[in-house]
């Protein structure tokens, strides 16, 4: 009887898992149409192509792939243990001495791999993605960045980085083409400085994708209010006599404008000194589970904010180790007439109550207990719901092997 019971099983086992993967690919593939267009206008709004669209969009993947699995564990499940048992193949097997606990065993095989995944991909691979997809649009809008400095363009290109606005003036009517370069930069107080750098060039990258920025002549006025009594008056501070008609409320709010003249500046730059990308470790959705938790050890507050995300990532994998049962559940549930139609909407939406209450209780756990306390409150409650309902089953285990027309 064993390899009849193995043959049999197998045969249940990859039933379900088929209509399991289908309920996923089919949400991925919904999920991924609504977000294409988002992504599509990101990538080409910062030079890029259709190619790093679709890469992004597949590094989205695994997002969408945890949110949707416990889903279809339940869907999958539900409809592949009813075809079963409408197609008489659960009365079959048991005329032949199998014993009714078969489907069981297949729906903790499947919580089993299905909780496992889980984990490994919110814990593991979702945080990776994310910084990949980070990675993507980093670079994306860097080269856009170079490209629109170093490239000829007609015009003045103006862009506003970390507070600095450069404006790049092209002047093409002229052989060769005039370029001109001026920089706002906001201090302290009010202050502002502007720098203009003529003929300037961008030089590079070198072997080690380095640039040189050569500004050439280079001329810089520092602005500064003058509130303060007794501060230098405008004529003695270099504003010119054109100023002698200004009122004295008017005059005290000119600012001072002392100027730098320099000649062939030439400095180092990269894009860390223009744009700044995070290191994975300073994004907290970004870190594994197993950085979070070693993370929550230190404490304060980033150690709380790390424990909570350890615990959300293991709620979302209980929550699909249950999954399959509560599939097996609605199908035992499932009758004629009004039952039929409600079982699966209400074990779906057990399935949405679980996981949100999952992740607030298992959160709440992680600060206060700890992440190896959180993970073994966490896997005690996965183990007694799944010994509730295997309970409940037993009870309702007729309703598993016979049809709902009741036609044997």
């Amino acid at each position: 009887m064993r390899p009849l019971v193995s043959i049999a099983a197998r045969g249940l086992f990859l039933r379900v898992l088929a209509k399991v993967a289908i309920v996923v690919g089919t949400i991925e593939i919904v999920f991924l149409a609504e977000k294409a267009t988002g992504v599509l206008e990101e990538v080409l709004g910062n030079g890029g192509r259709v190619p790093s669209a679709l890469l992004i969009l597949l590094m989205t993947s695994p997002e969408i792939f945890d949110f949707a699995l416990a889903l279809a564990c339940v869907i999958g499940g539900y409809f592949a243990f009813s075809a079963a048992r409408e197609e008489r193949e659960l009365v079959a097997l048991s005329a032949a001495g199998v014993s009714w606990q078969l489907p069981l065993r297949v729906a903790l095989a499947l919580g089993v791999v299905a909780g496992v995944l889980s984990l490994a991909v919110s814990g593991f691979l979702d945080p990776l993605s994310k910084h990949a997809t980070r990675s993507v649009v980093f670079e994306l809008k860097s080269d856009l960045l170079f490209r629109r400095l170093t490239e000829p363009s007609d015009g003045t290109l103006i862009e506003t980085i970390r507070g600095r606005t450069f404006a790049a003036l092209s002047d093409t009517s002229v052989s060769p083409p005039h370029e001109s370069l001026f920089v706002h930069q906001p201090g302290e107080r009010g202050s502002w400085r502007v720098t203009q750098a003529g003929n300037w060039s961008l030089i590079g990258p070198d072997d080690q994708g380095s640039y040189d920025l050569g500004l050439g002549r280079v001329i810089a006025y520092d602005f500064v209010p003058v509130a303060e009594e007794g501060a230098p008056s405008v004529l003695n501070a270099g504003r010119g006599p054109n100023l002698r008609a200004l009122g004295a409320g008017d005059m005290a709010s000119v600012p001072m404008l002392p100027r730098v003249k320099v000649e062939n500046v030439s400095m180092p730059v990269s894009l860390d000194n223009i744009l700044r990308f995070a290191q994975r470790t300073d994004i907290a959705r970004e870190w594994t589970l197993s950085e979070a938790l070693e993370r929550g050890r230190d404490g304060g507050t980033t150690g709380a904010e790390a424990l909570e995300i350890a615990g959300e990532r293991s709620a979302r994998a209980i929550a699909a180790f249950v999954a399959p049962m509560l599939a097996l559940v609605a199908c035992a549930l499932a009758a004629g007439g009004l039952a039929g139609f409600l079982a699966l909407p209400l074990s779906c939406g057990a399935l949405l109550v679980l996981d949100v209450g999952l992740r607030a209780f298992l959160a709440g756990v992680a600060v206060e207990q700890g992440g190896l306390a959180m993970l073994l409150t966490g896997g005690c409650i996965g183990l007694g719901l799944v010994v509730l309902l295997g309970l409940g089953l037993g009870r309702r285990a007729p309703a598993l092997l016979r049809p709902v027309n009741e036609r044997a």
